[in-house]
């Protein structure tokens, strides 16, 4: 890889990103504000539901406000996830016109997608902190394993949105049923309760959701809690299979986009 196309590539990248922002929250009063405060108002009403209504709580942290960051460490990530892939998978097909007309690195769109749907959790993150430096929470061995978990979920978002772009063009009609498959996968994940709450029988089917075993890790390192083994491994193998082979999958379709634009 040249240093003259990293050069080209990472600037389009960038100028894109940049075009992709500012057209996300163009004409709201809030404008780049509400990176911060979308996580925080759909963490609030979680916590409306689940804490103070259905009494949710989480045996290895105390109180109410236990289960408030609970919420936060698993719902920041998630936000970011399932944001990246819906967008993704209609990203091509929205700028077809667009594609037909110029020849565009078409990696671009997509990895724009996956980049600006970090922002909010990298904002979101900051604020987290805060709060858990006030609160006693946060420990500074665990985390100084935040990096690797960020990069976990990156790659897995990054070769998630590859693979979706390219298969949305293919299969439209994955464009409609995403969002169903993500909600069941949020309510499949120890994001609004905790895996210790599932009996214990089923508890190892959490290793098929691709999120779980990421969910978990943030709470680990954000609060404390324990992380099993097997979650740690799950998170690796599925870093590996989505983020690996969504890129090997990329790569095998993007020749025959040009048939379905």
């Amino acid at each position: 890889m040249s240093r003259r196309w990293l050069r080209g590539n990472g600037y389009l990248f960038l100028l894109w990103l940049r075009r992709d922002l500012r057209a996300r929250y163009a004409g709201s009063l809030g404008g780049t504000l509400w990176a911060a405060l979308l996580p925080l108002l759909t963490v609030g009403l979680f916590y409306v539901i689940f804490a103070l209504v259905l009494q949710v709580r989480i045996p290895a942290l105390a109180g109410d406000s236990g289960y408030f960051f609970y919420l936060l460490a698993g719902l920041l990530p998630w936000l970011a996830i399932s944001e990246g892939a819906a967008r993704a998978a209609g990203v091509l097909v929205a700028e077809e016109p667009f594609l037909q007309k110029l020849v565009f690195p078409v990696w671009v769109l997509p990895g724009t997608v996956v980049a600006a749907s970090l922002l909010p959790q990298l904002v979101g993150t900051l604020l987290f902190l805060i709060l858990l430096a006030g609160s006693g929470f946060p420990s500074l061995p665990t985390l100084l394993w935040w990096p690797l978990v960020l990069l976990c979920q990156i790659a897995i978002q990054w070769g998630l949105g590859l693979s979706l772009a390219v298969l949305g063009v293919h299969l439209r009609d994955l464009i409609q049923v995403l969002p169903v498959l993500l909600q069941l996968l949020f309510y499949a994940s120890p994001i609004l309760y905790p895996k210790s709450l599932v009996a214990a029988q089923y508890q190892d089917l959490f290793l098929l959701n691709p999120f779980s075993g990421l969910i978990e890790a943030y709470q680990a390192l954000f609060l404390g809690v324990p992380l099993e083994a097997s979650s740690l491994a799950g998170m690796l193998i599925w870093t590996l299979l989505l983020g690996g082979g969504g890129m090997l999958l990329y790569r095998a379709l993007k020749p025959t986009l040009g048939d379905y634009l």
